[in-house]
């Protein structure tokens, strides 16, 4: 009987392995972040089925990839995925990535008079409207008691912001990494953070259909990625080949992606009630401002996948 249990256990573990194999999950990753850091950690060996990578260059267009089905999952930013769930939209947070909120900034030029969010009466700012940047620079006024409407706002790209700045067409932006430190190395003074201010999360999402019909996939690709994650937290050196993969896939300056991730130290980790409150706290400021509907944020999230983030089973580069 104890032979049979186990021959039974092997033929299910090799029809598992064999219907994995034959599917193929589609991932989409910012600007190789996420696919740089796992081969840098050496966890994408001997995967059981196709892994597919979609590169994006901002979050909007993962979060609209995963509503039509062309991604099983994505990561990216809050704001676009609580934007969708607001269109009742078929996807799904999964998991969180959390990192250090003094890469999502608000900076004033290094030869501006502007020392304090109370000296930005009659500015002007960049910010990206339906992002942390938008959220960032509100709560910062509203915060030190600054009219939102005393300063004059110009939507722009956070590339396009940072060019602003450095032209001296706007006087302060709102924004997120590499432009902070890219802005701070310039001598850029850094006005306030999202500490204390903005949950400034991100989000691993799923499209509704793939966390059914994939989840064998979903577990083992937030497994090894929690592994990658956790790995260039054990050691600086870890942080620079990360920095060092990323930089040469996206031909960016190495010196500025490592202040960058040395800072971010970011980690995956499961859904809790506390990401989820502050996700709702996301979707009232949005609706605040008549970009979306309120409703209820805990709607789109899906605590099932929280096992796969426990200690993985992936090996990591020593």
């Amino acid at each position: 009987m104890r032979y049979l249990k186990t021959w039974a256990a092997a033929v299910l573990a090799t029809t598992l392995s064999v219907s994995a194999a034959a599917q193929t999950l589609v991932v989409g990753d910012q600007s190789f972040n996420a696919r740089a850091v796992m081969e840098a950690a050496g966890v994408l060996d001997d995967l059981p089925y196709t892994l597919e990578w979609k590169q994006f260059t901002a979050g909007s267009p993962v979060a609209e990839a995963l509503n039509v089905g062309s991604l099983d999952i994505g990561l990216l930013g809050d704001a676009p995925p609580l934007f969708l769930g607001a269109l009742g939209a078929p996807i799904k947070v999964i998991a969180v990535t959390r990192q250090n909120l003094g890469g999502v900034a608000i900076l004033a030029r290094k030869d501006s008079s502007i020392h304090s969010l109370q000296d930005l009466r009659g500015k002007r700012a960049a910010i990206w409207k339906g992002s942390w940047s938008q959220q960032l620079l509100f709560s910062a006024l509203d915060n030190a008691g600054v009219p939102r409407d005393s300063l004059e706002l110009r939507y722009l790209s956070a590339l396009d912001a940072s060019h602003a700045l450095d032209g001296g067409s706007v006087d302060v932006i709102a924004t997120w990494e590499p432009y902070v430190t890219q802005q701070e190395r310039q001598g850029a003074r850094v006005l306030a953070t999202a500490e204390g201010l903005i949950p400034a999360q991100s989000f691993v999402v799923a499209n509704a259909k793939a966390v059914d019909s994939k989840r064998a996939q979903i577990n083992d690709f937030l497994q090894r990625m929690k592994k990658a994650r956790d790995w260039t937290l054990k050691d600086p050196a870890n942080t620079e080949a990360y920095a060092d993969a990323w930089a040469k896939r996206t031909r960016a300056d190495r010196d500025i992606a490592r202040v960058w991730f040395a800072r971010a130290r970011t980690e995956l980790a499961p859904l809790s009630p506390q990401v989820i409150v502050d996700a709702q706290k996301t979707v009232d400021f949005f609706a605040g401002l008549g970009l979306i509907k309120a409703y209820p944020a805990a709607d789109l999230f899906d605590s099932s996948f929280a096992a796969a983030l426990q200690p993985a089973t992936a090996q990591a580069k020593p």
